[in-house]
């Protein structure tokens, strides 16, 4: 009874948000600032999410996850821009391309663990600029990434005829919507089939997990290039999006970003990513104005995930105990 109550609870709550999400353009239709940072929201929230299937469930710590992002992104670019390819299939190209680079790195790289595994694909993110800027007009002139100024002019998507412009964002705001509820629901599926059960048994009981016969390295295997799917997919939209995409996408203070959506949702607890990506992505906008100190703040706030809310917001009220009985306890315990 407990656990149906639970069920129905979530559920409420997941239909709730979902018309809160649904609405908002009612309220806000003309105010392209807010209609992009909404969406970026929502961006953000699919790839936040793909990187915490990888992260907080599989316990595997990669942290090239952006890289898959900009190969995408890139990839769909690229064949929209030079080769006239439809957005919808390059989306679906780039998220191929994505997943096939994201096994090939992984093939080599699981054999790695903890900081060796962390060192190594957060060296790729590193190197992977370097090679766009290389393919940049001086290298490949019929055929290139644009360099430093990254790609320009990439088509938007086309839907039953109608064009998607830049001009319109309501539009945009509910087909990035119902992209973020699929891929969403998607990795809740994956969570709780025998798949994600697998990840979470080899993350909470290895030893135990390899005796019942999982195969580590493959679910692993499986999990990096699913996750690398679906932040390829979201990197090409991106790009479709912003009509380009750069090198700047794998920038630090992105990487950062991303990271602290991760943490400040919890490792390991849906749909948390997707609300971290949510609310740091607020917190980050509002401190635009205060320019170089954004990031020393972003960092800040980072580091007191870490030590005070490990798991993240699903640790708020566990957190909020702690603080009433060490605090408002010993008020208690000395009036008595």
């Amino acid at each position: 009874m407990v656990n149906t109550l639970k069920t129905m609870n979530k559920s409420l709550l997941a239909i709730g948000a979902v018309v809160v999400l649904s609405i908002l353009p009612i309220f806000f239709h003309s105010d392209s600032y807010v209609m992009n940072v909404l969406m970026l929201c929502l961006i953000w929230g699919v790839v936040a999410a793909s990187w915490d299937l990888i992260l907080g469930y599989a316990s595997v710590f990669s942290f090239g996850h952006l890289s898959f992002f900009a190969i995408g992104g890139y990839t769909s670019g690229l064949l929209g821009v030079y080769l006239g390819v439809p957005p919808w299939i390059g989306m679906l190209i780039g998220g191929i391309a994505a997943a096939f680079i994201g096994i090939l790195v992984g093939i080599p790289c699981l054999r790695l663990k903890g900081m060796y595994l962390a060192i190594v694909t957060f060296s790729i993110q590193f190197v992977l600029p370097t090679i766009i800027v290389m393919t940049g007009p001086g290298m490949i002139k019929s055929f290139n990434s644009g360099g430093t100024f990254g790609l320009q002019r990439i088509p938007p998507p086309v839907l039953f005829g109608y064009t998607f412009t830049k001009s319109e964002l309501v539009p945009w705001y509910y087909l990035t919507l119902v992209l973020f509820l699929v891929f969403v629901y998607a990795i809740y599926r994956i969570i709780r089939s025998p798949v994600g059960l697998a990840f979470i048994a080899l993350r909470d009981a290895e030893p135990l997990a390899k005796n019942l016969g999982i195969d580590e390295y493959r679910y692993k295997l499986l999990v990096f290039g699913i996750s690398s799917f679906i932040a390829g997919v979201m990197g090409a939209y991106y790009a479709h999006y912003f009509a380009m995409i750069s090198p700047a996408t794998l920038g630090l203070e992105v990487f950062l970003i991303v990271l602290l959506m991760v943490l400040f949702g919890g490792l390991g607890v849906f749909p948390g990513a997707a609300i971290g990506a949510f609310v740091v992505t607020l917190i980050n906008e509002a401190l635009r104005p205060l320019l170089e100190w954004r990031l020393v703040i972003l960092g800040a706030i980072v580091i007191f995930v870490m030590i005070f809310m490990p798991k993240g917001v699903a640790g708020i009220p566990e957190l909020l105990g702690q603080v009433y009985r060490r605090f408002l306890g010993t008020k208690e315990l000395r009036k008595n």
